[in-house]
């Protein structure tokens, strides 16, 4: 009985060790066969097209291609630019994404050029509203100067002196007339630059794309 199962034991154990030789000899072979082989695709200074385990450093800026054994495409590296065609394609770059950035802000606060339409005329009517206050406060401070201006000039003509507190008054009255008067002449430009910038997101919204590039904003500065 003995016997028999040393027997056992050592045919299974002979089993055992040939299967771990072929999963072994199996394992130093698979990665061999399923690694790709790759090669450089590019073309020499006569234009000639080359497929090689190597490529030489002076072909690499013209580009070049790496392709397995069966010449299938696995990465394209492109031509190196030349700095002025870098720069060129920097600008590029920078003009799609600044068209990308408009497209996607106006369609963010308007559904239709209608909507444009209404944020225009509630928003210059705005600043129409504040010019008209901003006026009606110049014509008030400039009707006080002129009051404190003739009580002076016939203090003046009486030969009484005129006091530093209506001087004051006086020299106040004219800041604010010139304050007022910068307010309302900036709250004009700034109803300028608003009519010229919903004109230019009527035009943004209109864009199907960004090939052609933004619009112009001298062009919509002058209603065109």
């Amino acid at each position: 009985m003995k016997s028999v199962s040393a027997k056992f034991k050592s045919s299974r154990c002979g089993y055992v060790a040939h299967l771990a030789q072929c999963l072994l000899a199996l394992a130093l072979v698979w990665p061999i066969q399923a690694s790709a082989v790759e090669f450089f695709r590019y073309k020499d200074k006569t234009g000639t097209l080359v497929l090689s385990h190597t490529i030489p450093a002076e072909r690499v800026k013209y580009g070049y291609d790496i392709v397995d054994e069966n010449s299938t495409l696995i990465r394209r590296v492109d031509p190196q630019l030349s700095d002025e065609a870098y720069r060129q394609k920097v600008a590029r770059e920078e003009a799609t994404a600044e068209c990308e950035a408009a497209v996607h802000r106006v369609n963010n606060l308007y559904q239709t050029l209608e909507d444009i339409h209404y944020a225009e005329e509630k928003q210059l009517a705005s600043i129409d509203t504040s010019v008209a206050n901003a006026r009606a406060n110049l014509n008030h401070v400039r009707n006080q100067r002129k009051e404190l201006e003739a009580q002076a000039a016939q203090r003046d003509i009486e030969g009484k002196a005129i006091p530093n507190a209506l001087l004051d008054n006086i020299a106040r009255a004219r800041s604010q007339e010139k304050n007022l008067g910068d307010e309302i002449q900036a709250r004009l430009a700034e109803k300028l630059e608003q009519r010229m910038q919903y004109r230019y997101d009527r035009q943004v919204f209109e864009l199907r794309d960004c090939k052609s590039g933004l619009p112009d904003r001298g062009l919509a500065a002058n209603g065109s």
